[in-house]
């Protein structure tokens, strides 16, 4: 009995960390710079095919997800899966291109070993008096502060306390193992993450609340600078320089990160370059980070003549595209915006983000044709990404709206259930049950639902 409760309650910590990252995702705009997890096309794609070859190497043939969040402490973490989290402060504070990328593989190196199943194997194995302490420290740990977790074990026992350090700071040398593999293989050099790891161990002196949160939830840098300065003496691409398409890759992705995360006006007043990048290719993209800064400012008419420059420039670049979508559609500008997001897709037809874009602008034009042209952009966003909380509740409206509520209902309880509100789901998922003539792939997944509830509580 004791088991099967330890069981359940570490379920909800973990699942309590995905419902906080999907519920943020509706009520954060994929282009506000507000704290929290965000989407963007551009960001996660562009992160992700900069360690595709790394990814491969680590047995992730398809690729990792990148997912972006807005913090402006140094940070990065996993959660399982195959899912990287970076903080946008990261970005920003890095002093190499190299660094962000080593600290990718360091954290790829993470879910190549396993560590998030792993280490919850290692809390509920501390013991039946520390249950509830352990727990609680799970979810503290799958956010990425391994430091922070031991502050919750504080109230248990000293051995547990040891045991849990010594996993920590041996995840952290096993990753690490892994990180420079996987730069090796990439033709990457680690002298950025050799670096980062310098500054971290010069923090052990400082005062809890001055340390730099990557160094709280990653232990042991003072101990990890060794590993990092033999490696370097003997990696064939300890010398190696980043093809300048991918410095200007990177360029690109934090000067959009930068221009969503700090005050709009420093960047109207006076563009911040980022402390390594070119700064003839910075001031290429200062009318990008312009649009974006006029934009977030609400002067719409500026952030649509800047885009439409940066368009004109590129005309097949299909993030320009989506942002000019952004900017028409705040404006209410409906039909300018559905021709730039469809301009958009055309150009990246296998794109979730750009689908559920174009499927809002659809919905709010509502016509008859046009909400019939949203559900189907946004069913293919749905099955591009089917966990994605708010592509569900768009494509419910985009139903609901042509009538069609049985489907609605379906939709919006399989939302419910991404976002934990299993109650909710259950009875949204019955009340689809009882509209007519329902399809009965609708019906089966509505039935699927109630199944899994009724089953999960038991």
């Amino acid at each position: 009995m004791i088991a099967k409760l330890l069981q359940h309650l570490h379920f909800l910590c973990f699942f309590a960390l995905f419902t906080i990252s999907l519920s943020v995702s509706l009520t954060v705009s994929a282009k506000q710079a507000s704290a929290g997890l965000i989407r963007d096309t551009e960001l996660e794609r562009g992160f992700s095919d900069l360690v595709q070859a790394m990814a491969t190497k680590a047995g992730f043939p398809g690729g990792i997800d990148i997912r972006l969040v807005m913090d402006n402490r140094y940070n990065a973490f996993v959660a399982g899966g195959r899912t990287v989290y970076i903080h946008s402060g990261l970005l920003l504070e890095a002093r190499s291109a190299e660094e962000i990328l080593g600290v990718i593989a360091h954290e790829i190196g993470h879910l190549a070993a396993g560590h998030v199943p792993l280490r919850s194997e290692d809390i509920k194995n501390a013991g039946v008096a520390n249950a509830l302490t352990a727990l609680a420290a799970a979810a503290v740990a799958a956010s990425g502060s391994s430091d922070a977790a031991l502050g919750v074990l504080m109230g248990g026992t000293d051995q547990v306390k040891r045991q849990y350090l010594s996993a920590s700071r041996n995840d952290e040398a096993v990753a690490d193992g892994w990180a420079v593999k996987l730069l090796d293989h990439a033709g990457v050099s680690s002298s950025g993450l050799a670096n980062l790891m310098r500054r971290m161990a010069s923090q052990r002196a400082l005062p809890e609340n001055r340390q730099a949160s990557y160094y709280r939830s990653h232990p042991g840098a003072n101990e990890r600078v060794a590993l990092f300065e033999d490696h370097l003496s003997t990696s064939p691409a300890r010398e190696a320089r980043l093809p300048r398409e991918v410095e200007m890759k990177m360029l690109r992705l934090v000067t959009k990160t930068r221009a969503f995360a700090i005050d709009p006006m420093i960047i109207l007043q006076k563009p911040v370059k980022q402390n390594w990048a070119d700064a003839q290719e910075s001031e290429k993209l200062a009318g990008y980070a312009r649009a974006i800064a006029y934009y977030r400012r609400g002067d719409l008419g500026r952030a649509q003549d800047e885009i439409n420059i940066m368009i004109k420039a590129s005309p097949d670049d299909s993030y320009f595209h989506e942002f000019a979508g952004d900017i028409a559609l705040s404006a209410g500008n409906i039909e300018t915006s559905v021709i730039a997001y469809q301009n958009a897709l055309d150009i990246a037809p296998d794109s979730p983000q750009i689908s559920v874009s174009l499927g809002r602008a659809l919905i709010a034009g509502g016509t008859e044709e046009q909400l019939s042209r949203a559900i189907s952009v946004l069913e293919q966003a749905s099955v591009g990404e089917p966990d994605w909380a708010f592509a569900k509740r768009q494509l419910a409206i985009a139903y609901g709206r042509s009538g069609i509520i049985g489907i609605a209902d379906m939709l919006l309880a399989e939302e419910a259930i991404l976002l934990g509100k299993t109650e909710q789901g259950l009875k949204l998922a019955r009340r689809a049950l009882t509209q007519l003539n329902l399809p009965q792939n609708v019906r089966a997944r509505a039935q699927d639902i109630i199944f899994q509830v009724e089953n999960r509580v038991r």
